[in-house]
Parts: structure tokens; sequence; C-alpha cells
């Protein structure tokens, strides 16, 4: 009778591994970029909430070495520029533009001049929406006294106007590209 041989798991599964096919070098690369990219995005996080400080940032980035830093760069630069957006509150695409000047300060002038771009175009966005506010609202007031509702004291609440929120998300989308272009530009020249 022959001796029959029993095989470990580990060696089951090495055989299993060897009769499957090598990853192509742009499955490595994905794959490198679904491991280390989540690292560069949690700095982002990071350094948006306070947690890290402008000095800190680019501390934390060098921690990263070989393959991983550039990986980790690019999804912090990547991440940092989706935060150059419209919002309320501005202090988010500032903060994102500072950190952006401490990971590449040689970039210092291009950053500023997408600040700049930046700033225009918030300025334009601004102008138009007030614009179409006062429209609105001047709108609004008429339909206010048809219904016989006047007096300093009426005033019509545009943030609960689905016309006025169509109009408003009209406005943003057409500044959109200029803002998408902006960011896509920072991206190409800073990772």
């Amino acid at each position: 009778m022959e001796e029959e041989v029993i095989k470990s798991a580990f060696e089951l599964a090495m055989e299993r591994i060897s009769g499957m096919p090598e990853l192509t070098p742009e499955e490595k690369a994905a794959q490198k970029e679904k491991e280390y990219g989540p690292m560069g995005t949690a700095l982002a996080v990071k350094f948006m909430n306070g947690t890290l400080s402008d000095t800190q940032l680019p501390v934390e980035l060098n921690r990263y070495s070989g393959i991983q830093l550039p990986i980790v760069r690019r999804a912090l630069i990547s991440s940092l520029c989706s935060e150059i957006r419209f919002e309320k509150n501005p202090g988010n695409a500032r903060r994102a533009f500072n950190g952006l000047a401490q990971i590449a300060p040689e970039k210092g002038d291009l950053i500023e001049e997408c600040k700049e771009s930046y700033l225009k175009i918030v300025g334009e966005f601004e102008a138009a929406k007030e614009k179409g506010f006062r429209e609105f609202g001047g709108v609004a007031n008429e339909r206010m006294k048809a219904l016989g509702i006047s007096g300093s004291a009426a005033r019509p609440n545009l943030n609960e106007n689905e016309q006025w929120k169509q109009e408003l998300n009209r406005i943003q989308q057409s500044f959109e590209p200029e803002l998408e272009h902006l960011r896509n530009t920072l991206m190409q020249k800073l990772a």
C-alpha cells in the first residue's frame, strides 16, 4: 500500500498560486494605488479638520518613502484640490491652498495664481448669485403685495423657495467648469 501524502493548507495554497497568471504592471500599479492612496486622503482629512498644522503636513507626508511617497502625495494633492469648491465656508478652500503650498513650496507661484483665479471665480459667482437673489426677491415681493402682504417686516424667505434653489444650482453649475479646470490644472502640475 502506497503511503498517502497529506498536504498542508500552505502547500495547497502555494500550488494554486503557482497556477495563477502574473499580474500585469498596470494591475500592480493599481493595486499599489488602492493600498497607499487612502493614506494621502487621510492626511488631507486630518489637515482640513485641523488635526495637522501647516508645518506638520509636509513632515507627515515625508514619513513615506519609495513607491509609497508619490502615491500618497498624489492622493493628498487630489483630496486638497477637491476642497476647492463653492461652499458656505470659504475658509476650507484657503486652508486647502495653504496645504498645497506647504507640500509643494517650489510651485508657490502657481498655487498663488490659482488661488487668485479661484477668488475671481468665486467673486463672479457671488455677483451672479446676488443679482439672481435680487431678481427673485423682487418677484416674490410683488407676489406678496398681490396677496395683500406688505411692509418692511414682510420679506420672502428665498432659502425655502424651490425655484430659487433651482436657479442657484443653475448659477453654480455655470461656474463649475471654470472651477473644475482650476482643480485639474493644480492636480496635473503638482502631482
